[in-house]
């Protein structure tokens, strides 16, 4: 029974391995060239893609650290662009809102608690006895 193969690694050295076994018994390659030319064309596929593959991965990487070089740059924009709408508009005007800017609001009061022994809450009770509760 044939081991399975899972990885593209371990299929690319079967073929490999397998193309070299056919090589080495010229007996036999006459009954299955056709075939042979097929496996070594796919194989010359795979590891092309594969190594197109791998320059992507780097490429990626590359392009990555650039967009998060632009972004970096765009928010430090956005910071500016916030910080002269500001400016121009005024810290306390509500149109700030529009462009996601808290505008400088005056303190809400805090409602005033009742004093203490006032209001609603629990009333000490007499003892039952009419006595102390000692």
């Amino acid at each position: 029974m044939a081991k399975k193969i899972n990885s593209q690694a371990d299929v690319v050295t079967d073929w490999e391995g397998l193309l070299d076994a056919v090589q080495k018994n010229p007996d036999l390659q006459p009954s299955v060239e056709t075939e042979r030319q097929s496996l070594a064309q796919s194989l010359v596929e795979v590891q092309g893609l594969k190594a197109r593959q791998s320059e992507l991965r780097g490429l990626r990487q590359e392009v990555t650290q650039q967009l998060m070089a632009a972004i970096k740059k765009g928010k430090d924009f956005a910071i500016t662009v916030r910080s002269v709408l500001r400016g121009k508009v005024g810290p306390r005007n509500e149109r700030l809102v529009h462009f996601d800017i808290a505008p400088i609001r005056s303190p809400k009061r805090k409602k005033k608690e009742p004093p203490a022994g006032e209001g609603p809450g629990p009333t000490p009770s007499p003892t039952p006895s009419g006595g102390s509760a000692a």
